[in-house]
């Protein structure tokens, strides 16, 4: 009897050896961590790309899917208390538009090395709770400014102007100088629309100004109001000196 104890001793402690748990998946390198942070920030993204308004996105949302055997993410799914089983958590359902956001973000990145076992590729589940960058988002979609090139058009715009700008001895050999004053608006679409000429010595130096401000179209990014595009109006003073 007592040889046969140990022979089922030794059976169970050989079988828990076998049994060894999966190693799981490394994404770049990294743990599921890197893989939050990453899916996290291409959410970002897309919903300043795709100008989804922030009060329709839920700040947290808890997710499953599986990494299977070529790394590839599959299955991607919502955990609430409507769910069953082991999907099911105290949280309510997320918006659609998260849920469609984050099936693309994941949809974005790289492949993960797949889990482990007994040095065989094996599929993994993971459940997790993820944070999302709700205020960030408000906070890029609240009143976005004008920007020219990417910067303040006080500056950007003047410096570009300055370099287009044709004041040569058309205007210097008759001694046309003073203050040009031009008010414009950049459209949601980004087209430049003249309002007004409000002041200028001469009508051909304010049309050599319109000239420039009309050939800035398409390098102007309007002013956003919730995300939405606004039409901007923008005024352009620029004072000549004939030497």
């Amino acid at each position: 009897m007592k040889r046969i104890i140990l022979i089922l001793l030794a059976l169970c402690t050989a079988g828990a050896v076998c049994a060894q748990e999966a190693t799981a998946p490394k994404f770049q390198g990294a743990d599921v961590q890197r893989f939050m942070a990453r899916l996290a920030g291409e959410f970002e993204k897309l919903a300043v790309e795709t100008d989804t308004p922030a009060a329709e996105l839920s700040p947290r949302a808890e997710i499953a899917f599986c990494v299977d055997t070529a790394g590839v993410l599959v299955g991607m799914r919502f955990r609430d208390n409507t769910c069953t089983g082991a999907d099911r958590t105290d949280s309510g359902p997320v918006t659609e538009q998260t849920k469609a956001l984050l099936a693309k973000a994941a949809a974005r990145l790289e492949k993960w090395t797949p889990a482990e076992r007994d040095g065989e590729k094996v599929p993994y589940t993971y459940r997790l709770s993820i944070r999302l960058p709700v205020e960030k988002i408000a906070k890029k979609q609240a009143a976005d400014p004008l920007l020219f090139n990417g910067q303040d058009p006080d500056k950007s715009f003047h410096e570009w102007a300055t370099l287009h700008t044709h004041y040569d001895e058309r205007f210097s050999s008759r001694g046309v100088e003073g203050l040009v004053h031009v008010r414009f608006y950049i459209e949601p679409d980004g087209k430049i629309t003249i309002g007004e000429v409000v002041a200028s010595p001469d009508e051909k130096l304010a049309k050599e100004v319109v000239r420039v401000i009309r050939l800035s179209r398409g390098k102007w990014v309007p002013r956003r109001q919730d995300g939405v595009p606004q039409r901007t109006a923008y005024d352009y003073r620029v004072t000549f000196h004939a030497e």
